[in-house]
């Protein structure tokens, strides 16, 4: 689904086979950088919900994600701890409105 770029992704990813941030939804820390440094990604709602999709395929899951994407990001573009805290709190608030409640 990266369409002229998978080639690229696929060899970042198969350079670091430990990078999954979801095995359940096939999400590699590769594919965030690759959001951030090519599609102008600049928060996590950006790559959870836009980018990846994560968020509309399992929000629970996606929560459950967010602080490691806003660290990562953080760290591509040297922000603080605040901005972490901040981008997992209007995630997650964001988040729990895709929950299945039942």
């Amino acid at each position: 689904f990266y369409g002229c770029d998978a080639f690229e992704i696929r060899n970042q990813v198969a350079q670091d086979p430990g990078g999954w941030i979801s095995k359940k939804l096939e999400i590699h820390k590769q594919q965030v950088m690759w959001a951030v440094s090519h599609e102008m990604a600049r928060t996590v709602e950006d790559v959870l919900s836009r980018r990846t999709r994560a968020l509309l395929l399992d929000a629970e899951e996606s929560i459950r994600m967010a602080p490691a994407v806003a660290k990562m990001m953080a760290d591509y573009f040297k922000y603080d701890e605040q901005w972490v805290e901040a981008q997992v709190q209007a995630y997650t608030q964001l988040a729990n409105n895709y929950l299945i409640k039942g």
